[in-house]
């Protein structure tokens, strides 16, 4: 398909044409991608969250410095917040345990928190 493209001259945004079509420097989209809704980003975030916790109580990890620093330097969460269990303190671990266990009776296990964040504070 890329050896077609280049063939008939569709090279991307230099010749307007490619993977996708391009207009004044930027992508022409078909259509606006959907705003996540905050169940969307809890979805995504809280498990994340929740392995995190399992690595210290596994012995992982020694601390939660070293998971916060690792998942900021390593996966690019967002350095603002402080790294993962920063952010759940911040957000209040009551409410993390709390939707991951909702979310647990609606979408499955995978959402089942973990035991130690009854210890977490």
């Amino acid at each position: 398909m890329l050896r077609e493209k280049v063939e008939k001259g569709e090279l991307g945004r230099k010749t307007g044409k490619g993977l996708y079509e391009w207009k004044n420097g930027a992508v022409v989209k078909e259509r606006e991608a959907p705003k996540p809704t905050p169940e969307m980003t809890d979805r995504l975030i809280l498990p994340m969250l929740d392995v995190c916790v399992a690595c210290l109580r596994e012995g992982v990890v020694a601390d939660e410095d070293t998971v916060d620093g690792a998942m900021i330097f390593a996966t690019g969460f967002a350095p603002f917040r402080g790294g993962p269990l920063q952010y759940a303190r911040a957000r209040g671990v009551a409410d993390i345990r709390q939707t991951l266990w909702q979310f647990s009776q609606r979408y499955g296990e995978r959402f089942r928190p973990d035991p130690d964040w009854n210890n977490f504070t």
